[in-house]
């Protein structure tokens, strides 16, 4: 794909639902979490998290498209060639990390961790002071990589579950 393709394919992706259901995941979890204690609880607690993530996610698409443009990423998600759920289940989480590069071959994914690290670091400036730290941002990016793992093992397997629910036919 070129960059202007490229372009179409983030952004036709960009509002895709499942990742405000993912948003309201990480939400909840932070709000179980108590993360950030300062903003309390309740639904208006629960918004100020939703609306947070969403943030990061903005901002980690912003910094990981010019990145996937210079270094020749490919962001298409594609599905394992291998037949064992194992298999599928590694090759889902090693592509968070290790993708398609535009010849077809594969490279480390440097959007992936500038995309997430970088967008950690913009959204605990909107957080309370005491997670200002390279401690927060370390633990926010990493999560957010762990998260992505958990998105690509849900692309890998759904058409496998709209078959057994019989979706589709």
């Amino acid at each position: 794909m070129n960059v202007k393709e490229k372009l179409r394919y983030d952004a036709r992706h960009l509002f895709d639902i499942d990742n405000f259901v993912f948003a309201g995941i990480g939400a909840a979890i932070d709000q179980e979490r108590g993360r950030p204690g300062q903003w309390g609880q309740g639904w208006g607690a629960f918004s100020e998290r939703y609306a947070s993530h969403i943030g990061q996610y903005l901002v980690q698409r912003s910094i990981m498209y010019p990145v996937r443009a210079i270094d020749h990423e490919d962001s298409r998600f594609f599905r394992s060639k291998r037949t064992s759920y194992g298999g599928r289940a590694a090759d889902a989480f090693l592509h968070t990390v290790w993708r398609h590069n535009d010849e077809g071959g594969m490279m480390p994914a440097y959007s992936e961790f500038v995309g997430d690290y970088g967008a950690a670091a913009v959204s605990r400036m909107w957080w309370p002071p005491s997670y200002h730290k390279a401690s927060s941002i370390f633990v926010a990016g990493s999560d957010t990589i762990l998260i992505d793992g958990a998105i690509n093992l849900f692309h890998e397997f759904t058409p496998d579950i709209q078959h057994w629910l019989h979706f589709g036919r």
